[in-house]
C-alpha cells in the first residue's frame, strides 16, 4: 500500500517533496489535489479607509481592482487576513464585512482585498491518516496564502494561514494524524475549498491527503 512521510518536509505518491524516509504512514488510498493560484493585481492594494468594527470596513482600490458585488474576498494586511468576507463595489471603494480570521486592521493602514479561488476537494477528514497541505510560490516566497476547507452547506471545516513551503520548514502544513497529531478536519465531509494570495505572482496549492477509506 503506498505510504507518506511526515518530517522536516513530506513524500507523497506522485508528488516528489523532499523527505529524510521517517515517520512512514500507511494508508489505503490518496486523494491529490494542486491547483493554479492566479497572480492578484496591484490596483487590488489600497487602503483600509473606513473601519466601522472588527469585521466591517471599506477598502479603497485603484482603478481596474476586478472586485465585483457580492464577490467572497480575503483581506491581506500585516497582521494577518480576515477570510471569507462579502464585497459591495461602487467604483473604488470596496465595503467588506464579515467573514472570519483576523480583525480588521486599524483604519488607513494598507490592505490587499482578493477574491477566493474555488478548489475542487472531496474527502472525508474523519478518515485522514496524514495531511500535506503546501503553498509553492518560489518566486515570492515572503507571500501569504489562505484556504478555507469547508462543507456541502459552506460550514467551515478546517481553515489555514499558509507561507510558501520553505519559508519556514515544510512541516507547518503537514497532519501526521496515524502518528498523534490532531485531525483538524474532522466533522461533516469536506466538499470544497476556497483559496487565495497576497502575491503578485502565481502561485500552486497542494492538498495531498492519505486515508485509510478508497
Amino acid at each position: 500500500m503506498p505510504q507518506s512521510q511526515k518530517v522536516w518536509s513530506f513524500l507523497f505518491p506522485g508528488y516528489p517533496f523532499n523527505s529524510d524516509g521517517t515517520n512512514n504512514v500507511s494508508h489505503v488510498s490518496s486523494l491529490a489535489v494542486e491547483k493554479a493560484i492566479p497572480a492578484i493585481l496591484a490596483a487590488q492594494t489600497g487602503t483600509l479607509d473606513t473601519r466601522v468594527d472588527v469585521d466591517t470596513g471599506t477598502a479603497g482600490l485603484s482603478a481596474g481592482h476586478g472586485i465585483e458585488t457580492l464577490d467572497v474576498v480575503d483581506v491581506y494586511f500585516a497582521a494577518g487576513v480576515r477570510y471569507g468576507m462579502i464585497a459591495t463595489v461602487t467604483v473604488n471603494d470596496v465595503v467588506i464585512d464579515g467573514g472570519a480570521g483576523d480583525d480588521l486592521p486599524n483604519q488607513s493602514d494598507p490592505v490587499t482585498v482578493v477574491k477566493q479561488t474555488p478548489i475542487e476537494v472531496n474527502f472525508d477528514g474523519d478518515d485522514a491518516q496524514i495531511v500535506g497541505i503546501f503553498y509553492r510560490n518560489p518566486n515570492d516566497t515572503g507571500a501569504l496564502a489562505s484556504l478555507d476547507l469547508l462543507d456541502v452547506g459552506d460550514v467551515s471545516i478546517a481553515a489555514l494561514d499558509l507561507v510558501h513551503e520553505k519559508a519556514n520548514g515544510a512541516d507547518s502544513g503537514i497532519t501526521d494524524i496515524a502518528n498523534g497529531d490532531t485531525n483538524i478536519y474532522t466533522g461533516n465531509r469536506i466538499t470544497q475549498g476556497q483559496a487565495s494570495h497576497d502575491s503578485l505572482f502565481a502561485a500552486t496549492l497542494y492538498i495531498l491527503v492519505g486515508l485509510v477509506a478508497p
